[in-house]
């Protein structure tokens, strides 16, 4: 659920910056981003050049790899679909990187965290 909540979260992100009540309404969506890339993480991250300043500005780290541990898991559908079992400490880095993630995507849209 946590790979959902940041697709959910960058498009909701996206339409807040586009004044748009419907992912549908946003330029990202009539620019073509429809089927299998409406969930690809990079494809929705690259439409918000407001993210892309974050992460180069953050010197911690904190946010790059952050996106690169829930990146690495949500791959297309093998974490999605899967039926193996994972491992704790992997959950455990993954829900972190999620909240660190949903808390940026929040605040940018004026959201308290």
């Amino acid at each position: 659920m946590g790979g959902y909540a940041i697709e959910c979260s960058l498009k909701s992100l996206i339409c807040y910056e586009e004044n748009a009540n419907n992912f549908k309404d946003t330029s990202v969506f009539k620019q073509g981003v429809k089927g299998a890339s409406l969930h690809n993480l990079h494809n929705l991250f690259g439409k918000v050049p407001g993210l892309q300043r974050t992460i180069s500005l953050d010197i911690t780290n904190k946010y790059k790899d952050a996106w690169h541990i829930i990146t690495s898991k949500w791959i297309n559908n093998e974490l999605r679909y899967s039926d193996k079992l994972g491992y704790e400490v992997d959950s455990t880095k993954f829900i972190h990187a999620v909240e660190i993630w949903h808390k940026l995507l929040l605040s940018k849209q004026g959201e308290a965290s």
